[in-house]
């Protein structure tokens, strides 16, 4: 049984597999209204969500399936031991979607489910953001996936993670442009460090505008985990860190007239990480990659479910 964790132990033809098989359902819908009648997916939200919960949601409709939404904080998961309530959880349905504060309980889950589970998110990945990304990579230039060159610009945390997990399977050029990697940071890992340091598809610079003239796409996240956004206690953290980044900013003076495709997998604060000109600029692909969400889902379920 495999679970979607990390990406880590997932091989370059496992992934092009899910990406493939998002492409066939996207271009064909009608074909696989069906493919997963009869089945059902348990969604489990201890982080607030948009993207995740609607691409869960609509994927299982769409391939003829069921989703069941599940809040942590109204329902039993804060109460008792999470292996008792993944162990019930797991007897009902076909798959478990688990979008949580800390990884560490999703490795509590994964022991106890009977299904395969999916990491809709924690502090330390994001795969299937990353799933999403790469997708929308390959949709928006004729060149080779090995070929492109994305620039990620910001903090190091779980989606550039998963980006780097992707790049590594993929062989593209990842630039990441960020403050030195922190081990204090929650989202540090480790074994991704090292793929950083060791990869050769992979690099790191101090400036955005070291590469951006070589960048096919230069992609953005939230500086500030979006639970601690408009935390008053988090006041002072946020203002430091909003004047400490704000060189890794994505706007118009950073992409200047460069062919570059414009990343963020949202939820956008305007004006901190990125500019609502970058935003609105004709360059910016963020919608169709935040669709892309539901069409990345479905390969991912499908393959989960039926393929592998």
């Amino acid at each position: 049984m495999v679970h979607v964790d990390h990406l880590k132990h997932f091989s370059a033809s496992d992934l092009a597999a899910i990406l493939a098989r998002a492409q066939e359902i996207k271009a064909d819908p009608k074909a696989f209204r069906q493919a997963l009648a009869q089945q059902s997916l348990a969604m489990l939200f201890q982080k607030t969500s948009t993207r995740t919960r609607v691409s869960f949601e609509v994927a299982m409709t769409e391939l003829g399936g069921h989703a069941l939404f599940l809040d942590w904080q109204s329902s039993n998961f804060i109460l008792t031991d999470l292996r008792y309530e993944i162990e019930y959880l797991s007897r009902n349905v076909d798959v478990i979607m688990a979008r949580l504060l800390k990884n560490a309980d999703f490795k509590i889950m994964t022991e106890a489910s009977q299904v395969p589970m999916i990491n809709g998110c924690c502090e330390r990945y994001h795969p299937c953001q990353a799933l999403t990304d790469v997708l929308t990579m390959t949709e928006f230039s004729d060149k080779p996936l090995a070929e492109l060159h994305l620039l990620y610009t910001g903090v190091q945390n779980n989606v550039s993670n998963s980006l780097i997990i992707m790049a590594d399977r993929f062989g593209f050029q990842l630039t990441l442009a960020t403050p030195p990697a922190d081990p204090e940071q929650e989202s540090y890992d480790a074994d991704i460090q090292t793929l950083v340091d060791t990869n050769g598809y992979i690099q790191h610079v101090a400036d955005p505008r070291e590469v951006i003239e070589r960048a096919d796409f230069v992609y953005t996240d939230t500086w500030i985990d979006m639970q601690y956004f408009n935390d008053p206690s988090k006041a002072a953290d946020k203002a430091d860190l909003i004047e400490r980044m704000s060189p890794f900013q994505i706007n118009l003076d950073l992409v200047g007239n460069h062919p570059v495709r414009i990343m963020h997998d949202m939820p956008i604060h305007n004006d901190y990480e990125i500019t609502e000109a970058a935003v609105r600029d004709s360059r910016a692909i963020i919608f169709e990659q935040a669709a892309n969400r539901l069409h990345a889902q479905k390969g991912l379920l499908h393959w989960l479910l039926l393929d592998q």
